[in-house]
């Protein structure tokens, strides 16, 4: 993964932690709300409560996350695409291997890269 790529990924990733943390605490504070509707007893424990179940909900995120989200757009090897890049003849070979791929792959500098090679190629030889 080139750098930029990565730094972007890394940057998003801390973004979506952000946005995890402060739904996590507004949830948290919801549920207290409606706990103390219920039993008064733990107005007392306001913070308490709201860090509990606020870090209850950031772990469902985690295990969320690692379960679901993390495997998406990391399920491609750039080598094998690239081979099977380089097995095209023609522009309409080479369009069908393009729709085949994944969003992902279709981004990938050095994928992008071969492809420009051979769109070349194949202006070249007609």
């Amino acid at each position: 993964m080139a750098t930029d790529e990565k730094i972007i990924k890394d940057a998003q990733y801390r973004k979506g932690l952000s946005i995890a943390f402060f739904n996590a605490t507004n949830a948290a504070t919801e549920i207290v709300k409606s706990l103390i509707k219920v039993d008064n007893s733990i107005a007392g424990q306001v913070k308490e409560q709201i860090v509990y179940w606020r870090d209850w909900l950031l772990e469902e995120h985690k295990n969320y996350y690692s379960k679901v989200i993390a495997g998406i757009g990391s399920v491609y090897n750039a080598s094998d695409t690239i081979e099977k890049l380089k097995q095209v003849k023609t522009k309409d070979e080479l369009r069908l291997v393009w729709i085949s791929i994944s969003e992902d792959e279709r981004r990938d500098g050095d994928i992008i890269k071969v492809v420009k090679e051979i769109k070349e190629t194949l202006k070249q030889n007609g």
